[in-house]
């Protein structure tokens, strides 16, 4: 899920810097301008990690701030395709769920990587997994916004952002995911201590995990 990136950049300080600890400088401006970077065929950047190398700094004619050449390590958000994950359902609708991991949120459940049977509940905004035992009864577990689920990777889509692009065209790094087969899904349903409030989940749509 979490991978260290090399990476190079020539960090640019403004001299109202110059008299801070260089280093602390440096890393301050490298998340400022990279953190929650998206970085195409890469993954979302998180956090500075470490320096691996630094070159001299120089200053341009005209410019008093330093430029300042380096390689680092950073922390990246890249899921691999399989990988099992974690998140909050975020939000519902015809066309799927939508799963928050709070730093990302762009991860899609389409109707047919639901659990099977899924159906969505109109007078809720919900879907419910309609589960049926042995004896053919079935019992509908819902899968309510905020509950904790967790999902697979299937595919992680990169497109790159330009200026003044439409809401449904600005999301630098998708991921569509599955809750299809065992063990996915809402995490509650697959832990024993909890079995005696799903069954009564079942009956209240509305009631929290």
């Amino acid at each position: 899920m979490f991978v260290l990136s090399i990476l190079k950049h020539t960090v640019k300080i403004e001299p109202t810097a110059l008299g801070r600890d260089f280093t602390e400088a440096l890393v301050e401006r490298l998340n400022r301008q990279f953190a929650n970077y998206v970085i195409p065929n890469v993954g979302l950047c998180i956090t500075f990690y470490d320096f691996k190398k630094y070159g001299a700094s120089y200053i341009l004619p005209g410019d008093a701030s330093t430029h300042t050449p380096v390689l680092f390590r950073y922390v990246v958000f890249q899921p691999m395709i399989n990988e099992i994950l974690e998140g909050n359902i975020l939000r519902s609708n015809q066309e799927g769920i939508t799963i928050s991991m709070q730093f990302f949120s762009d991860i899609t459940v389409a109707p047919d990587k639901l659990p099977a049977v899924s159906k969505f509940d109109e007078s809720v905004q919900v879907w419910r997994w309609e589960y049926q035992n042995e004896n053919g009864d079935i019992t509908p577990f819902y899968m309510d916004p905020g509950k904790r689920v967790r999902f697979k990777v299937l595919s992680v889509k990169y497109q790159n952002v330009e200026p003044g692009a439409p809401p449904e065209a600005t999301k630098a790094m998708t991921i569509e995911a599955s809750m299809f087969d065992m063990g996915l899904g809402c995490v509650a349903w697959w832990e024993p201590q909890c079995a005696s409030e799903l069954k009564q989940e079942a009956n209240d749509p509305s009631e929290d995990e």
